[in-house]
């Protein structure tokens, strides 16, 4: 999470779409309004569930970029990836991030074993590993090794407990949910700890793919709160002061899911913003739902 994206310099969107996807992980992308999907209402609680969606990336409007996020669920066991490209000024700047992770589910907590996060870039590469025991973060790698600047805020041995990866809160709010908004997870992506919450905003008339009539979506506004391990300057508080950023959920009645359609963070240089063009939800033998645009 980075304060960058308030101030909107000339390479903010890598870190700007990394905020993005951290509301699209605390979102879900299963958001369910059933207890069971009526078209996926044969599966038993082991029957592995896909869900995978396409994004398009786009900063003041112009398309830079392409996000593709999967989970899978399997009786009480989870795993999550993700993968980003970016591609700007006539492909001058580049970047690419892949990130996995995976655990188990009892009761509907959730329990991260693992997590990796690697990119690659115009200007450096880098990766991000972690390991966790019940909840709480017992290893942690990060390549290359920076400085901590004198405004850091220290991260504590208590800031890594009770705590997921951005993937595996994915996996944490797929409960079934009357309204996908009114959540709040705490997050560590192995360089900070933060708390998002999603806040009902609004409802709007939202595409409802393949030409089809408009459907009524559900917007929420997403609250940033640093905990630690983040730099307490102007930019930051500015951040966590933002009224700004915004989830929009469409609905998908043939799987009674609620899935994020669009994720837009505003910038002094513009807004940031991830539009859903493909997600599909399927079980081995079970009819397959598509949502195309």
């Amino acid at each position: 999470m980075s304060s960058e994206c308030v101030r909107g310099p000339r390479f903010a969107a890598p870190r700007c779409v990394a905020v993005a996807l951290t509301a699209l992980a605390l979102l879900g992308g299963s958001a369910g309004f059933s207890p069971v999907p009526r078209a996926l209402a044969g599966a038993s609680a082991d029957t592995p569930l896909e869900i995978s969606g396409k994004y398009s990336i786009f900063f003041n409007g112009f398309d830079i970029g392409t996000v593709r996020l999967d989970h899978r669920t399997a009786g009480r066991t989870y795993s999550a990836s993700s993968e980003v490209q970016i591609s700007a000024l006539l492909g001058a700047f580049r970047w690419k991030g892949t990130t996995r992770s995976a655990g188990t589910m009892s009761e509907g907590a959730i329990a991260p074993s693992g997590y990796d996060f690697q990119y690659e870039g115009t200007s450096k590469t880098g990766s991000i590993r972690m390991g966790f025991t019940k909840g709480t973060v017992t290893s942690l790698t990060a390549i290359p090794e920076t400085i901590d600047p004198p405004d850091l805020v220290p991260l504590k041995q208590a800031h890594v407990k009770s705590v997921v990866d951005p993937l595996s809160a994915i996996v944490a709010v797929s409960r079934p949910a009357a309204d996908p908004c009114g959540r709040k997870l705490a997050i560590f992506d192995g360089k900070q700890r933060f708390d998002l919450a999603l806040i009902p905003a609004r409802r709007e008339a939202v595409p409802a793919g393949r030409g089809g009539a408009a459907v009524e979506g559900l917007v929420c506004r997403v609250k940033y709160t640093p905990i630690a391990g983040y730099r307490d300057n102007a930019d930051t508080q500015a951040l966590a002061q933002s009224a700004g950023i915004e989830v929009t959920f469409r609905p998908i009645p043939e799987a009674g899911l609620w899935v994020p359609y669009r994720v837009a963070i505003p910038t002094i240089a513009g807004t940031v913003s991830l539009e859903a063009t493909r997600y599909d939800v399927s079980a081995p033998g079970l009819a397959e739902i598509a949502l195309v645009d």
